[in-house]
């Protein structure tokens, strides 16, 4: 069975200091047995980044979906689509969560507040001047444990600043209510013909030129990826071919 402990040594091990700006994607069940369970396992990141900036997505699309019915988001009550641990992890004391009604980002750490500053003001969903691009700004990385580049949705972020042709030629209608109880109107672009099942196609290049790397937590094997590198990497390739994610044979 998994500790707290040795929880922290593997993060230890692949390299990381605590002082990095990290985004996490998970799967809980992946990690195996963990003594205290998915509140153990954020008491060892929210320890392992005590001095830096830990994130997890909060995120709601399947909740906060116009074409559904559902406009609204409410920063204090609508839950997490993302697993267990983001979820846990937005109602935890000192935690930020971001105003944005689809892909609120939770932010516990240095500048969490500068962080997730005004996520609801852009039309994108990952705007360059939002959280995303301040993900690359901050010299950021995403951990994905037990889960692959299919849930990395920083490389969204990267066509979109790349120019592929995917944003919604609407906007869609949404409300995004505050902790003041304040409702504000989000008009916001969509991406259209999602395709993030194949994002796995750029896995063998982000290896081969060390954007990625293998490594292990608990017993889930997990991705360690570094944002500027896969924004150097990525982008002249997307540039060159816009349809790199759609073409699918």
């Amino acid at each position: 069975m998994h500790t707290q402990e040795s929880l922290l040594t593997d993060l230890r091990r692949m390299g990381l200091t605590g002082n990095e700006t990290i985004l996490i994607h998970s799967s809980m069940k992946s990690i195996g047995d963990v003594e205290g369970r998915a509140d153990a396992v954020l008491d060892a990141f929210s320890r392992f980044f005590h001095d830096g900036l830990l994130l997890f997505p909060s995120f709601t699309f399947l909740y906060v979906n116009a074409e559904k019915g559902h406009d609204f988001f409410d920063v204090e009550s609508t839950p997490a689509c993302t697993g267990i641990l983001p979820e846990l992890f937005w109602h935890r004391p000192g935690v930020l969560r971001s105003l944005h009604p689809t892909h609120s980002i939770s932010a516990l750490g240095k500048r969490a507040a500068e962080f997730i500053a005004d996520h609801d003001t852009f039309n994108t969903i990952f705007n360059r001047k939002g959280p995303f691009g301040r993900r690359l700004d901050w010299n950021g990385k995403v951990l994905l444990i037990g889960v692959t580049l299919d849930r990395c949705t920083f490389i969204h972020a990267l066509e979109e600043w790349a120019g592929v042709p995917m944003l919604s030629k609407e906007p869609v209608k949404l409300i995004s209510r505050n902790h003041q109880k304040i409702d504000t109107p989000v008009d916001l672009f969509w991406h259209t013909g999602a395709h993030s099942e194949v994002f796995d196609r750029i896995l063998p290049v982000f290896l081969e030129q060390k954007v990625v790397k293998s490594v292990k937590f608990g017993d889930a094997p997990t991705l360690l990826m570094d944002c500027k590198m896969a924004y150097d990497t990525l982008t002249p390739i997307l540039k060159q071919n816009p349809a790199f994610f759609k073409n699918r044979d």
